[in-house]
């Protein structure tokens, strides 16, 4: 049996490079309703979506269009199971930043406790766990799973996994999109 999680292609994302914390929330807006870049279509995964029982994906947009992009045959709508864990962000309407530094700093806020306008990171491995059991339950019944999904959610995944006895990388694949990273149960 395997598990493999994918994270989603590259969005075609083109908001603010420059916010206060409280524009945090248009630009997540706008990141979840980006279309992935089209010309970006990664081959070798399209060959390993063709040889797994079945591909599963999140309910964005950027995940459902990645799956649309491998061709296969995706008899599972898509699930909001799998969906990221989105971006919390305060109210302030200053100071103005790089995009960048007020994503890394809430990302890294949320781990510890801040969820402002976004499910709590406790809830969050909650559900991941709940994906991780239904992503193993596809994989007894297909044989193989190719989830396409997000970033924190895979690595949420990815832990509940390997706390359940299967075999892959500690953190999937984070750096880049289209990677396949996977997870196998030994017999």
């Amino acid at each position: 049996m395997q598990i493999i999680l994918v994270r989603h292609g590259r969005p075609d994302h083109n908001a603010d490079p420059w916010s206060t914390p409280a524009d945090m929330k248009r630009w997540v807006e706008h990141y979840n309703a980006a279309s992935v870049v089209g010309r970006e279509r990664p081959e070798a995964l399209r060959r390993l979506a063709e040889s797994v029982g079945i591909v599963v994906c999140s309910s964005l947009m950027r995940c459902v269009e990645s799956r649309d992009h491998l061709d296969c045959q995706c008899l599972y709508q898509p699930d909001p199971l799998f969906a990221e864990a989105h971006l919390p962000y305060p109210d302030w309407a200053y100071p103005l930043m790089p995009s960048r530094v007020w994503r890394i700093t809430f990302r890294t806020a949320w781990f510890l406790g801040f969820a402002r306008h976004t499910e709590p990171v406790s809830e969050s491995r909650r559900r991941a766990s709940v994906a991780a059991d239904r992503l193993i339950e596809l994989a007894e019944t297909h044989g193989s799973v190719l989830l396409m999904g997000h970033k924190i959610m895979n690595a949420l995944i990815a832990t509940q996994l390997r706390r359940r006895g299967w075999q892959g990388p500690a953190l999937p694949l984070l750096s880049g999109y289209w990677h396949p990273s996977r997870y196998r149960k030994p017999s």
